[in-house]
């Protein structure tokens, strides 16, 4: 055989493992065996090996076969126009965590492909969060927080066990949160938000102010707007049709549960907001209402730009009523 023949059959060899099939199984003792295990185990492998397949490839998903909820083939299928990513290891061993609406995989190790590289920054190497619902169907699939001190931090001032578990659900819906926005899916933040949804938005006005001595001093001064959640949503389908392209990051995150009332979190996240033509960064506040598991809502989101945040003046579960 020729040098040009072996090295062609070698790179066919490689291209074959790129795209060869991913095994998941849960940890030992964190679910009980049985059919539901399996199947929740055959269809996480075959959503990985899809992954790795179409990732290695540069081709679209095909998730025809896969059992996934629509909607979560839909955020996937979206996710996926600006980042992909593979599988890095061929067998993935996952604890099996409960969370309200059924269960969880964590801490899958993935390589993130971005197609526009030069305008991703964050790190190449994730970690990948699969959700389902107590039938095994998968219902979410998101690259996880690169904010491990963060959420190490929160879990470890969680009080009790009820509270661990709904620490480790708002750091879910907030992955998803985030995602809402990446993915355009106005549908999903039309039901995350409350009917009756505050919205504050803070900036930054610099004005020209003559002292005394006829000298010019230039003050910064903060301008609240108040918008209702409808305002809102129409607002942002403005933004989703003019920009092809929106990416939403976090890069801190901290959750205060209230003192009186039950299922009531205050969560502060230091958002990075970039679309086609604008981008800002600032500090977000969202008050979450837990006391419907399954459909927990957002009743107020606050935005205030660094400046605003850098002298103190940064909202908090005291600054609202709940009643």
């Amino acid at each position: 055989m020729s040098t040009r023949s072996v090295l062609a059959a070698l790179m066919l060899l490689c291209g074959l493992a790129s795209s060869a099939g991913v095994t998941f199984k849960f940890s030992a003792g964190t679910i009980d065996a049985g059919a539901l295990k399996t199947r929740m185990e055959n269809n996480v492998s075959a959503l990985l090996s899809e992954i790795n397949r179409a990732g290695s490839t540069g081709a679209d998903l095909n998730l025809s076969s896969i059992n996934m909820e629509p909607a979560a083939k839909t955020r996937l299928t979206a996710l996926w126009e600006d980042a992909r990513f593979v599988c890095d290891k061929s067998t993935n061993i996952s604890k099996c965590l409960n969370d309200f609406q059924g269960y969880q995989v964590r801490a899958i190790p993935i390589t993130m492909k971005p197609v526009d590289a030069a305008s991703y920054d964050q790190s190449l190497s994730r970690e990948l969060t699969i959700s389902m619902n107590k039938s095994g169907v998968i219902t979410g699939v998101r690259p996880a927080w690169e904010l491990k001190e963060d959420v190490a931090k929160i879990m470890t001032n969680s009080n009790g066990v009820a509270d661990a578990r709904q620490r480790r659900e708002i750091l879910k819906w907030v992955e998803d949160f985030r995602c809402y926005y990446n993915e355009r899916n106005i549908k999903a933040l039309n039901q995350v938000y409350s009917d009756d949804a505050l919205i504050i938005t803070g900036s930054v006005v610099t004005q020209r102010k003559v002292q005394g001595d006829g000298g010019v001093r230039m003050e910064q001064k903060v301008n609240y707007t108040v918008q209702s959640k409808q305002q809102y949503i129409a607002k942002l389908q403005n933004i989703f049709k003019r920009n092809r392209r929106i990416n939403v990051e976090f890069d801190h995150i901290s959750v205060v549960m209230h003192g009186s009332k039950e299922n009531i979190y205050g969560v502060t996240l230091h958002q990075k907001w970039q679309t086609n033509s604008y981008k800002d960064e600032g500090w977000l506040f969202l008050l979450w209402d837990f006391n419907d598991p399954e459909h927990p809502q957002i009743h107020v989101r606050t935005w205030q730009p660094d400046q605003i945040v850098a002298q103190g003046e940064v909202f908090t579960l005291d600054d609202f009523f709940i009643p």
